[in-house]
């Protein structure tokens, strides 16, 4: 089993920084009391697996980063993720009873080949990945995959468009559609380039890329940023603080590397100026 490590000095932090109570916290999660939350970030206790995704969604903190995990998933921790105790999850597919899951999650007795199929839906995974974690449930070493890059552009306007659009439109219908929101000249070829993943540096070799990923963000009402590659977002943000920085002549970041108190300050002042606009 591969159980995700717990900090509740790190729950804590990731707490205060969303402002919200522990009586809030308990509350987001089904709780009558803030007893348990208080006693998590003292680590008097430990919140059940099944309930850590849901506290980090709360918190707004990815859960991989707030509850790292510590190997590959088996088939106790793709329940957990997916919120479900044993019980509640038997309940969701027929056939299936928390004996069964029980004896499949320790390794004593395998699914059956008609409850795979069904469980791998309630629990948001594949096949594939369902088998895995069983095989690892028994105690089996299965290879794990390659690291997943990060999306490239063509992914990101491919997710954006299946939100935006109940059908596929066709490269001509979407570009039509951004040019009347936002005002841009894309063409249909253009569009059709960057959604089979031509970059954007070679669909507008004029130099227009910046103006033409503008109005894809402004179309799909996300930030400019979403549409960038890790790395350019990364320093992009990293020259806009040093700006801030020079701007407000206070240092970046403290001598061991962390951000100075006084840039801290800028930016939370920013921030709450921000979000009274909002």
């Amino acid at each position: 089993m591969a159980p995700r490590r717990f900090d509740g000095e790190g729950l804590r932090r990731a707490r205060r920084r969303t402002e919200l109570s522990q009586r809030q916290v308990a509350k987001g999660l089904g709780l009558s009391s803030h007893v348990p939350v208080a006693r998590w970030e003292r680590e008097q206790r430990f919140p059940p697996a099944e309930k850590m995704v849901r506290l980090a969604a709360i918190l707004g903190v990815d859960v991989d980063e707030l509850f790292p995990r510590e190997g590959p998933c088996d088939l106790v921790d793709l329940r957990c993720d997916a919120g479900y105790t044993q019980k509640a999850a038997a309940d969701e597919v027929a056939g299936l009873t928390k004996y069964i899951l029980g004896d499949a999650e320790g390794g004593r007795r395998r699914l059956k080949p008609h409850l795979i199929e069904p469980l791998s839906r309630l629990y948001g995974v594949d096949l594939n990945a369902l088998e895995a974690a069983e095989d690892r449930s028994f105690g089996m070493t299965v290879p794990q995959p390659a690291p997943r890059k990060p999306p490239d552009l063509a992914e990101k306007l491919t997710g954006l468009v299946r939100k935006a659009f109940r059908d596929s439109p066709t490269p001509e219908m979407l570009a039509d559609a951004v040019n009347a929101k936002t005002g841009t000249r894309l063409t249909a070829a253009q569009i059709e380039d960057l959604l089979t993943g031509v970059s954007a540096a070679d669909v507008f070799t004029d130099g227009t890329a910046e103006v033409a990923l503008a109005g894809l963000a402004a179309f799909f009402d996300v930030p400019q940023l979403a549409l960038e590659n890790r790395a350019g977002v990364e320093l992009r943000v990293l020259s806009a603080l040093q700006y801030l920085a020079a701007h407000h002549d206070i240092a970046l970041a403290t001598s061991g590397g962390g951000v100075s108190p006084e840039m801290l300050a800028v930016l939370n002042d920013l921030v709450s100026r921000t979000s009274g606009q909002s």
